[in-house]
């Protein structure tokens, strides 16, 4: 006995081991439960789409960067070394002077001072330093500038956009779910009732209480409902494979869910939906961004009309052409008289893409009128639906509860009690997808009115 028990306090010390091991602190259960919130998170944080958009945003910043740095001054260090096959021209010229001035020092008894004769070196090596500091550039600089801010306004509402669609697919995959589960649900229930009655059937066909149609009836509808249930059953796993996709996660996850029917608040009236969709979409934030790229675009252009400035500071050292070193510092103007219409045609082409811009925010403005005022109505019909198919499901249970005890009793066909069952799992089904169906409205509304 004392060995029996023993062996058993064991194998709970065993089982309570692995337990700790696989699920430590008890957190087993929580760490794969998923809510709605929860796989909005999960999706923007596996995203692939939303990693592309965030790498627009880091190329962007690098860009403003740039244009910038482009303010500041340009160091230029040059070196050479170079081998002739005769001594320049201009080292030939200063040999023969050497010479002759010192045959006249020779002749003249040193009167005139002799000089070094200039190396005959057909080898010559040295360098040059150049910084060149922008003064004026016609606007062009300023104009890069803000260019490139603005394309980084654009890449980030871009990113926040992005976040908004992926964040309502993971809503809308996270929904299927739950209304694929409970699909599968209601149709366990009415293979169960169906199951219970064709019980019923067989024991009255049994004691020759019914014909042996109404026991074939049941059968074939049970069959059928058991077909239904494989093709629910499947659904779940297609539905919770599609989640995973959209959160990035691998295809075999499973989570566990609460399919406890739960329903969105209904957003407030349609006006107040639209001024709010006016105010935080960030795909306007984006637009309005073109559009000063756009109008930078022109600046940037215009500036190739008029001339540039920059101070200019230079240094070189070559040997043994010029041994000692030498230096200049200027200011260097330019411009382009004639370029055969290049600068007008530029400027046509950015102001034709400010038009396009100008279009594009005009067309976008109706495209989010037409998706929140369609969100909304849909919001608003299936709530509505819900209500009628709450009072349907009520009608269909009481039904059926009348058609189980009338059938009992005798007082009714197993026809009758068929179609009680049948009105009863259409009344659920239909339940459950106006639920899901309001939800997924109202996750589609408040991706139109610009929220995450």
């Amino acid at each position: 006995m004392d060995k029996a028990i023993g062996g058993t306090r064991l194998l709970f010390f065993l089982i309570f081991a692995v337990l700790t091991l696989v699920c430590p602190a008890g957190t087993c259960r929580a760490q794969n439960r998923l809510t709605v919130d929860r796989a909005v998170e999960i999706a923007l944080e596996n995203s692939l789409q939303r990693r592309m958009a965030a790498k627009d945003v880091e190329i962007a910043q690098e860009g403003l960067a740039r244009a910038r740095a482009e303010f500041g001054p340009t160091v230029t260090l040059q070196g050479g070394l170079y081998r002739y096959d005769d001594p320049p021209s201009l080292v030939q010229s200063n040999q023969g002077l050497a010479k002759l001035n010192n045959v006249l020092s020779a002749m003249t008894y040193g009167q005139v001072a002799e000089v070094s004769l200039p190396s005959e070196s057909l080898t010559y090596y040295g360098g040059l330093i150049k910084v060149t500091q922008p003064l004026y550039t016609g606007n062009k600089l300023t104009a890069t500038r803000r260019l490139a801010q603005g394309n980084l306004d654009n890449a980030q509402k871009n990113l926040e956009a992005s976040d908004n669609d992926l964040a309502l697919s993971a809503r809308k995959a996270f929904y299927t779910v739950i209304l694929s589960r409970q699909m599968a649900g209601a149709m366990d229930e009415a293979v169960k009732s169906m199951t219970g009655h064709v019980k019923e059937a067989t024991a009255f066909h049994d004691q020759k209480i019914v014909p042996k149609l109404d026991l074939l009836r049941a059968k074939e509808k049970l069959a059928d409902l058991r077909q239904q249930q494989l093709y629910a059953h499947n659904n779940v796993e297609l539905a919770q494979t599609a989640l995973n996709y959209v959160l990035g996660v691998d295809m075999d996850t499973r989570y566990t869910y609460d399919d406890t029917p739960r329903t969105l608040p209904m957003p407030r009236d349609l006006e107040t939906c639209i001024e709010i969709s006016l105010e935080n979409r960030p795909e306007i934030g984006a637009v309005e961004a073109q559009i000063r790229m756009a109008n930078e675009q022109i600046a940037i252009a215009q500036s190739d009309y008029l001339p540039t400035l920059a101070l200019v500071g230079e240094a070189h050292h070559y040997e043994p052409e010029n041994e000692d070193p030498s230096a200049q510092i200027g200011i260097v103007a330019s411009i382009d008289l004639f370029d055969n219409g290049r600068t007008s045609h530029k400027k046509a082409q950015a102001a034709r893409g400010l038009e396009k811009a100008r279009i594009a925010k005009k067309q976008l403005f109706r495209g989010i009128r037409l998706a929140v005022e369609k969100s909304y109505h849909d919001a608003r019909a299936a709530f509505e639906s819900i209500d009628v198919a709450q009072k349907s499901l009520d009608t269909a249970l009481e039904a059926l509860d009348a058609a189980r005890t009338r059938y009992r009793v005798g007082l009714s066909t197993s026809l009758e009690r068929l179609d009680a069952e049948v009105a009863m799992t259409r009344a659920k089904t239909n339940y459950i997808h106006a639920l899901s169906m309001y939800n997924i409205a109202v996750s589609e509304l408040e991706r139109a009115m610009g929220k995450e």
